[in-house]
């Protein structure tokens, strides 16, 4: 009965532990406003969010500007949400990205109106992803 007991709580533990490096292994990198300007290290394979406070009704939007699409990839189109209900009001745009080989890029978005040209951008978001 004792032997028993032992492979139980062996597989218990064994499960426990590879359920932990899952989940250490599935984790996102978060990214925002903190991170501008840093270097930032991530895993071949991870998925990580840029979050970045913008207001579209003033005409302003974050689009990405530049990185190397051998080193990472945007996956799907970026998200905004709105801190209320009031018209208006600011909120936060997510773009999520997946880093796809290893390499170091720059990636760099910037906050302006589309329809301005030669006009430079309200604001810049740049981060140096070196992808291991």
């Amino acid at each position: 009965m004792k032997m028993k007991m032992n492979k139980i709580a062996f597989i218990a533990a064994f499960v426990a532990l590879l359920m932990t490096l899952a989940a250490c292994s599935s984790a996102a990198v978060e990214l925002d406003a903190q991170e501008n300007g840093q270097s930032v290290e991530v895993a071949s394979g991870d998925k990580f969010t840029i979050t970045l406070e913008g207001n579209p009704t003033t005409g302003y939007s974050w689009e990405v500007s530049e990185f190397d699409q051998a080193v990472v990839e945007l996956v799907g189109e970026p998200d905004y949400k709105t801190d209320s209900k009031m018209i208006g009001s600011g909120g936060v745009y997510t773009f999520t990205f997946k880093a796809t080989a290893a390499g170091t890029t720059n990636l760099k978005l910037i906050y302006h109106r589309s329809w301005e040209e030669d006009v430079e951008p309200e604001k810049v978001y740049e981060v140096t992803l070196n992808v291991k």
